[in-house]
């Protein structure tokens, strides 16, 4: 990876590794296998709030916002807890996706470390491929079905360390370059990309930039839905996005491109990232 595309570009692009690559198709298979189950099987993997949940989520907005899709929070911690949950639904999608959940964040550990001490070592950001080996608890892999329509993700950039992003089903990824123009982001099958989020915007004083990204309906996503993984890596920091004020969302797409540090760090509170 080329890592100064960080603060030229707004991301890296990563070149999979093969047994990376194979976990990722496993994990989306058996996740479009664990969409078709009946609801009342899949709600044995939620804890039923909305936001401050784990498992599975089904979220349908209809005003401000809107939001359709199914949705699946992941943790390392949690893998027991969803491992007895699947036992107990007696379907074998159900065990074979939590298995295959667990495989991926595995595999995806090393290459996580391995960019953070490169940002570490380039960018002169102190501590942080610590801070990010030692919250491997707490990286969030998301699963996610938006159902057929118009409406997919809106502009936002993320609030955690910074985001990998592992597969998409169809195109519509979209990330708001530094000329505030809306461009395709570079994912294919042999290649993704990782870009920063909040927390890494401010832990290097501002010079890496936490990227607005959307996710734009295309044909085939109006007709058919689209499936997409990430993973969101939170460093064990004591400060993190104070979203009780206003969420990303509701920012100008970019606003954060150009705001002065001092401005930037208002917007943040002590304690740690809340991870779903």
């Amino acid at each position: 990876m080329n890592i100064d595309d960080l603060e030229t570009l707004g991301f890296v692009r990563v070149e999979y590794p093969t047994d990376l690559r194979q976990c990722v198709k496993d994990a989306m298979a058996s996740w479009q296998e664990f969409c078709g189950l009946p609801d009342s099987h899949k709600n044995l993997f939620s804890g039923g709030d909305r936001v401050q949940d784990f498992g599975y989520m089904r979220r349908q907005d209809k005003v401000g916002l809107a939001d359709d899709k199914e949705l699946f929070h992941a943790l390392k911690n949690q893998i027991p807890d969803l491992t007895a949950r699947a036992e107990k639904v007696h379907d074998q999608r159900a065990v074979e996706f939590i298995y295959a959940v667990d495989q991926l964040i595995k595999a995806a550990e090393p290459l996580v470390v391995a960019f953070a001490k490169k940002v570490e070592d380039y960018y002169g950001v102190g501590g942080f491929e610590q801070a990010v080996a030692a919250s491997t608890d707490r990286w969030v892999f998301r699963y996610l079905h938006y159902m057929p329509g118009e409406t997919l993700a809106h502009a936002h950039a993320d609030r955690g360390g910074f985001t990998f992003h592992l597969y998409e089903s169809v195109d519509g990824g979209q990330y708001l370059g530094f000329d505030k123009k809306w461009h395709p982001w570079p994912v294919s099958e042999k290649e993704t990309i990782i870009f920063p989020s909040m927390v890494l915007q401010h832990a290097s004083q501002g010079r890496l930039k936490a990227l607005c990204h959307r996710v734009v309906a295309t044909e085939e996503a109006r007709k058919h839905g689209r499936f997409s993984m990430v993973v969101f890596i939170h460093p064990q920091y004591n400060y993190r996005y104070d979203d009780s004020a206003k969420r990303l969302q509701d920012f100008e797409p970019g606003f954060n491109y150009n705001l002065p540090f001092p401005e930037f760090d208002k917007l943040f509170t002590p304690g740690l990232v809340n991870v779903v």
